[in-house]
């Protein structure tokens, strides 16, 4: 029975391994797609921009004002849809940056707060495994092992531990 429970926590450790390998790609490749999506949102404000350009002495802020201030709802909802999209490229490019220059555990603890869903769902969807080349992630793996092992460890031995607890209990109620 030893080594069967020797050989699963190995098995554990080595999942761990390489699942928390897998976290470091996993975020290259939502960098990699957020990086596209920015792109795509600063193309659709260039448009905008250029019609600020055009009657608005280059100033988009007033473009919007325009817009919302307009007596027709459709041209108002644009002027909204402009705004939100401006906001939205300002927040994305402090995204990028820190998910391009911050460390891995920073990148990690910003994502579970910041994480975009939809781009989180497209990148798993098209994810490729692979093992990142860098100490960093070679870290994160050994974490990941250590955290599988005792998590395999502790749902072994917590029933032991519990029945003890209980048969000593037993001993000073009589």
């Amino acid at each position: 029975m030893m080594i069967v429970k020797q050989l699963l926590d190995k098995i554990c450790f080595a999942i761990g391994v390489i699942v928390f390998l897998q976290l470091p790609h996993f975020i290259d490749q939502y960098t990699q797609r957020i990086g596209g999506y920015a792109e795509s949102k600063i193309q659709q404000l260039e448009q905008y921009q250029k019609i600020a350009e055009n009657n608005y002495e280059g100033n988009i802020n007033l473009l919007i004002e325009n817009f919302k201030n307009s007596q027709d709802p459709a041209i108002q909802q644009t002027g909204e849809s402009i705004s939100e999209t401006q906001q939205d490229v300002y927040v994305l490019n402090d995204e990028i940056k820190t998910l391009e220059t911050d460390g891995l555990f920073r990148k990690v603890m910003f994502l579970s707060t910041n994480l975009r869903y939809n781009i989180a769902k497209g990148t798993l969807g098209n994810f490729q495994p692979g093992i990142p080349l860098n100490i960093w992630a070679f870290v994160y793996g050994l974490i990941g092992g250590v955290i599988f092992s005792l998590l395999f460890n502790g749902t072994t031995k917590l029933p032991k531990l519990v029945m003890r607890k209980k048969s000593t209990s037993n001993v000073f109620t009589k």
